[in-house]
């Protein structure tokens, strides 16, 4: 049985092989060449191929978000606690050449989907850590709106040189501040349906 036990081991092989390469399916092939590890075990951990270790990599680096002391997270503003998070997710990649390539990868017209799913994964898990409690509609709508905040701000960031990024966390701000236009026009939404459902 080869399936999760090296996930992170495989992971930890193509990020290495990234220093002198790009995030493809084509370096993908290479690394599983180069590996130490037969292509079985590569392929049993990750069926889908590099479309696999991407979504493991997004979603180990999502568990990686150290967070407050509970009472004193859950005492900050909605936004706050968002942004703290969005902010302090960042931190953890020392490396930006490895995002920058893995933008690059999901800029493909074919992963236009699955960036946008990857993106959607990440406000998910952000929405889940701050503890919301919505259903229905506004789970929905809340992730969307936060995903329109999340892909801005982590392509600025990719650019950003300013000491300890301070400028993306400005520009992150304004991100939210725009996004409350997206959630004026969620309550109108929201407002409609409730109305045409109770007449």
């Amino acid at each position: 049985m080869t399936e999760n036990i090296d996930k992170k081991q495989l992971l930890a092989e193509f990020i290495n092989s990234l220093t002198d390469n790009s995030w493809s399916n084509r370096n993908y092939s290479t690394v599983i060449s180069a590996s130490s590890k037969n292509k079985a075990e590569w392929d049993s951990n990750f069926p889908l191929g590099l479309e696999d270790l991407t979504k493991f990599f997004i979603e180990d680096s999502l568990s990686n978000v150290p967070l407050p002391e509970r009472s004193k997270f859950l005492e900050m503003k909605t936004q706050a606690r968002l942004e703290f998070i969005l902010t302090t997710y960042l931190k953890q990649f020392n490396n930006k050449d490895i995002i920058i390539k893995l933008v690059t990868y999901f800029k493909t017209p074919e992963l236009i989907l699955t960036s946008s799913g990857s993106v959607y994964l990440i406000s998910n898990k952000f929405w889940n850590l701050i503890e919301d409690t919505s259903i229905d509609f506004n789970f929905y709508t809340k992730r969307f709106i936060l995903m329109s905040v999340i892909t801005p701000t982590i392509l600025f960031w990719t650019k950003d040189d300013s000491e300890d990024n301070k400028d993306t966390e400005q520009y992150m701000k304004k991100c939210f501040k725009r996004s409350m236009g997206l959630g004026k026009i969620k309550n109108k939404i929201k407002s409609f349906f409730s109305k045409n459902t109770n007449s």
